[in-house]
């Protein structure tokens, strides 16, 4: 019976080695699909318009394109730049959400709201989704000379978008 112990016991090791190193195949075969998969696809902002209120303050409508949202609680993290000609020099700068600039309304086509993830501007809640378009209130630290002015919006899902208005 000896010979028949060591048989069994042989084979019982050789069923547990072959169960974890199929384990193992399967981690890393996982582990590599994980680490080579593709980032997301960014959210494709486009400009629709811009005008110039007063020398310190513009508009700009940017509209949600694609096939993707972003959370309105994630525009905290959007970097808004812009690029103008003030008192003779060019200037460059980021504005910051709040004093710089802030959405001040959405609309899908000429509608005011949205009825999908419905976005309240106040609470910071709800979803800006492709099509619906946002009223950015841009305030500028010095007066804009003359109509031409560059603006620049980074969202942080990778998406961007610009126009230079004349």
């Amino acid at each position: 019976m000896g010979g028949f112990g060591s048989v069994f016991a042989v084979a019982t090791v050789g069923i547990i080695i072959a169960i974890s190193l199929g384990a193992f195949a399967k981690l890393t075969v996982s582990y590599m699909a994980l680490t080579t998969s593709l980032p997301p696809e960014p959210s494709r902002p486009r400009v629709e318009s811009g005008y110039i209120q007063d020398p310190e303050t513009c508009f700009v409508n940017v509209t949600m394109g694609g096939s993707k949202g972003v959370p309105v609680s994630k525009l905290e993290m959007a970097e808004v730049f812009i690029v103008y000609r003030s008192s003779g020099s060019i200037l460059s700068m980021r504005l910051d959400r709040g004093s710089g600039w802030s959405a001040v309304r959405v609309f899908v086509g000429s509608s005011a709201g949205d009825l999908v993830n419905p976005i309240d501007l106040a609470k910071g809640t709800g979803v800006w989704d492709p099509g619906e378009t946002l009223e950015l209130k841009l305030q500028l630290p010095s007066p804009l000379d003359g109509n031409e002015w560059c603006f620049l919006m980074f969202l942080p899902d990778g998406g961007e978008c610009s126009w230079t208005f004349s």
